[in-house]
């Protein structure tokens, strides 16, 4: 199949939608298909060889600008190309196939106001967000993404983006499939954990018997480190005699207020910043479990990284990842960040090493069920049934004849192979 992607950059290193994409261009050229990649910027070395990168020139005098333009010079340029299908994942919309890998932005936006202890600061939030220009093109570029006009496919990464495609923008049910993301094992796998994590506890001075878990995210606020940072501080006050847990913290985010947060818990030789990790792998293998907190993510690569490596998790019901995950088998799924009682628990949970290690077991063999062969399949299923859909137009009119481009009649939304195991 002749695909066209487009993606604004395409850098592993900026983070996981970028890696995502990077991943999946992969994937489909070791399957065979023909990938056309429609990009402003791109790492050479994250792209594999047979991917044809068609640069899109774009001119702005701010990221606003420019951030439109590269949408509006993608419709352009994608239509002197003669795919099969083209996907777009976040922030363009000439496409048959969305993969909304950011999710909704009314659903974060929503989400983030959640972090508010009351709703008058939480509505003052969702107003000064809403007045500010990024909002609005953000706004405009999903209006188009989500015209009913375009007839466009939609492939929600978790259940929870699914709802938020009903509920804000109305998108009908058969336009909508379920797959989750995956991962590529390579990413995370490493020749000898034994030694890295011997190693690297060594340097941070832990003993092989600390308890370490591990936080990664570079939006410090969105991800839940302050609500994670006050639980951690709780169980020390309500339990002085409890296991203590030291926490890795990884991302480029403003650590200094959460710092200061630690210090005033009496956590500060307990909470160690790392900053931006450059890499990542060694932080899964030298921890015992991993923790995000996260107010609002369609569906965490990180988490499903954490997994493939062993590592039981905690997160949140507002993590589309979580959804893959059985309460109390390969970790806790959390009702919020705020349920402080729910997380305390889930981390005294992690305190008993007998029912961790059970949970370690079955957060790998999880993990690495979400990989990008089954991925791929799922989704070109899709992609085929898209390319389709395009040559299904009214002989009359030569408009598109919606019934047959969507492949007829349905009921329910549609999900491609089994979304949840």
């Amino acid at each position: 199949m002749h695909l066209a992607l487009n993606f604004q950059r395409v850098d592993p290193s900026r983070g996981g939608a970028e890696t995502y994409v990077a991943d999946l261009c992969r994937a489909l050229v070791q399957g065979g298909h023909r990938v056309d990649l429609y990009a402003e910027a791109w790492a050479d070395d994250a792209l594999p060889r047979g991917v044809n990168v068609v640069p899109v020139k774009v001119t702005g005098r701010n990221k606003l600008e420019r951030l439109w333009n590269f949408a509006d010079h993608s419709e352009q340029a994608m239509r002197h190309g003669q795919h099969d299908c083209s996907v777009g994942f976040i922030n363009t919309w000439a496409h048959d196939v969305i993969i909304p890998q950011g999710g909704v932005q009314q659903g974060s936006l929503r989400a983030n106001a959640a972090r508010f202890a009351t709703t008058l600061h939480g509505q003052a939030y969702k107003l000064v967000k809403s007045a500010n220009p990024k909002f609005w093109v953000h706004r405009a570029i999903e209006r188009r993404q989500y015209d009913h006009e375009r007839t466009a496919r939609y492939v929600a990464v978790s259940d929870m983006v699914r709802r938020h495609l009903e509920e804000f923008h109305q998108v009908p049910q058969q336009r909508i499939y379920v797959v989750p993301n995956a991962i590529d094992l390579r990413r995370v796998d490493l020749p000898q954990p034994g030694a890295v994590r011997c190693g690297f506890r060594n340097r941070l001075g832990f003993t092989p018997d600390d308890l370490v878990g591990l936080f990664v995210g570079h939006n410090f606020a969105l991800k839940g480190l302050r609500p994670l940072i006050e639980a951690l501080g709780a169980r020390s006050r309500r339990n002085p005699s409890a296991r203590p847990i030291h926490l890795l913290v990884c991302g480029s985010g403003g650590a200094t207020p959460y710092a200061r947060l630690a210090h005033r818990l009496g956590l500060k030789d307990r909470v160690h910043f790392l900053g931006f990790y450059p890499d990542i792998r060694d932080t899964y293998w030298s921890s015992d479990f991993f923790v995000q907190p996260t107010y609002y993510d369609p569906c965490s690569l990180v988490v499903l990284e954490a997994l493939a490596c062993g590592l039981p998790v905690i997160t949140t019901k507002q993590n589309g990842a979580g959804e893959l995950m059985t309460d109390g088998q390969e970790g806790f799924v959390v009702a919020s960040p705020g349920a402080e009682d729910e997380l305390l628990a889930a981390l005294d949970g992690m305190a008993d090493d007998r029912a961790r290690r059970a949970m370690s077991a079955a957060a790998r063999e999880l993990g690495r069920r979400q990989t990008f062969d089954v991925h791929v399949e799922r989704l070109v299923a899709v992609f085929d049934e898209a390319a389709r859909g395009k040559k299904a137009r009214s002989p009359h009119s030569g408009k598109w004849n919606a019934g047959a481009a969507l492949g007829g009649p349905h009921k329910g939304r549609r999900k491609v192979g089994n979304a949840h195991r």
